[in-house]
């Protein structure tokens, strides 16, 4: 959440605006949840890979990993359309 929070306020400034360290949080929950509910798939395979010992540990951080940087296109897309009314590619 760190790490996404410190994305938020870094890309407010890339676009021109800026943020308080509070919205940039909740900016990160709300394309974090988004994220998730776009791709139950990969998160529902995540908390199964838990119940598998080894693949686990193999499966589950590159889920997350990949669902952290699809967390931040759509922050990035969002950030676009809010401080340069268009999104990017």
């Amino acid at each position: 959440m760190i790490a996404m929070t410190m994305m938020a306020m870094g890309l407010a400034s890339v676009f021109g605006g800026s943020v308080t360290e509070e919205v940039a949080k909740g900016m990160a929950i709300a394309a974090l949840k988004s994220t998730m509910l776009k791709q139950p798939i990969k998160t529902l395979t995540k908390e199964l890979s838990k119940l598998i010992p080894g693949l686990g540990q193999a499966v589950g951080p590159a889920i997350s990993i990949g669902m952290m940087e699809a967390a931040g296109w759509s922050l990035a897309n969002d950030m676009a359309l809010r401080f340069n009314g268009k999104a990017t590619a």
